[in-house]
């Protein structure tokens, strides 16, 4: 099923895995994951394309899995910057073949290879691989993008980042899935202002669970997500015990949910970092919430 006829019906909850990284290729472990993760019955996990594309290989492999074994529907990300247009088609192709309705259409982050061309390049933006998509795979697949609340690094502006989101949507983008955030204000913000220029898809909110204190500080500043000064002065204090950290992560990101369930999101998305038990204990903390989310 298409997630957005899903979201027609209700707000979702849902979880995002990668590919595991390692020497020799073994993704096993991610099963144990995908395991736990169905016992909490969400609406559909999202499989990550890897830094660069560097799991790219095993994204459909994974998502496979998940819609054909599990029964969970799989969104699959495929992102576009260093991608042909051939290479597009085939991955589209083996979606197709393997039921996969769900694609988060992405560009990606430019190769760290200093000898990569921007210049030469068959895609340079989300919109255009929705574009394409649509155009090659005319309702095969449901559609969606990435948006920020605190404004995409490359943006001038919130107001320019907007327009860009705005073209994405246009594009084929059926949902939208935030980038990690730590101060909900942040997403309410660009809910209003997106609705105000037309925007109208729904916007799910990504959510975090961050256990460790060096891990918050290096994502934060690697999404240019800021950190509000009550959870700041909690790393502060408790930088250097790791069970502190832990609890602290979870219980920050569980009150984040509450809040945005309490004012009617869209649907709650988790970056599980492939740790499933911390999804497991912000279930365990808050399932009557999670019920008002329309989620059983």
């Amino acid at each position: 099923m298409k997630i957005s006829e899903i979201l027609k019906h209700k707000s979702t909850i849902s979880f995002e895995v990668f590919p595991p990284k390692n020497k020799d290729g073994d993704i096993s472990s991610i099963y144990y994951t995908i395991d736990e993760l169905s016992k909490l019955n969400p609406d559909f996990i999202s499989v990550t394309y890897g830094a660069g594309g560097s799991t790219k290989g095993k994204t459909v492999e994974i998502a496979s899995t998940i819609k054909n074994k599990y029964q969970i529907e799989s969104v699959a990300h495929l992102t576009c910057i260093s991608s042909t247009k051939q290479e597009i088609l085939e991955t589209c192709q083996q979606l197709k073949d393997n039921h996969i309705e769900n694609i988060l259409a992405l560009r990606g982050d430019y190769p760290k290879d200093p000898l990569f061309n921007k210049e030469d390049l068959e895609f340079h933006y989300a919109k255009e691989l929705n574009e394409f998509i649509t155009q090659k795979f005319p309702n095969n697949f449901c559609l969606s993008g990435a948006c920020y609340p605190e404004v995409h690094q490359e943006a001038a502006c919130f107001e320019d980042d907007l327009k860009s989101l705005k073209a994405k949507v246009d594009a084929g983008a059926e949902y939208l899935i935030t980038q990690i955030f730590f101060d909900n204000n942040y997403y309410y913000r660009l809910v209003k202002e997106a609705r105000k220029i037309g925007i109208g898809v729904p916007i799910i909110a990504g959510i975090m669970p961050i256990t460790n204190s060096k891990s918050l500080l290096r994502t934060a500043k690697m999404c240019g997500t800021s950190i509000p000064y009550e959870l700041s002065t909690m790393i502060e204090n408790y930088y250097h015990y790791p069970d502190a950290m832990k609890e602290i992560g979870i219980n920050y990101a569980t009150h984040q949910i509450i809040d945005l369930i309490t004012n009617g999101v869209d649907g709650i998305h988790i970056y599980t970092m492939n740790k499933p038990e911390i999804a497991q204990r912000i279930f365990d903390s808050i399932p009557t919430v999670l019920k008002e989310l329309n989620h059983d």
